[in-house]
């Protein structure tokens, strides 16, 4: 990823996900996630942890 496409993931995730799982649990988050990678076996290997490492960084950072 380019550093421009970073900062655009980076932004839609905030404006995205973020609001949506401020109330849930890690569990629960991860869970999500888990569930939407099974559906999903064209996603690159680790954009999982790296969706869920950015959201946490976003969660607990508010």
């Amino acid at each position: 990823m380019t550093k421009e496409e970073e900062q655009e993931f980076r932004e839609k995730v905030a404006q995205t996900i973020l609001p949506i799982t401020l109330n849930m649990s890690e569990k629960q988050i991860k869970q999500i996630i888990i569930s939407v990678e099974k559906e999903n076996p064209n996603l690159p290997i680790g954009f999982a942890d790296m969706l869920f490492q950015q959201i946490m960084v976003y969660k607990y950072n508010k």
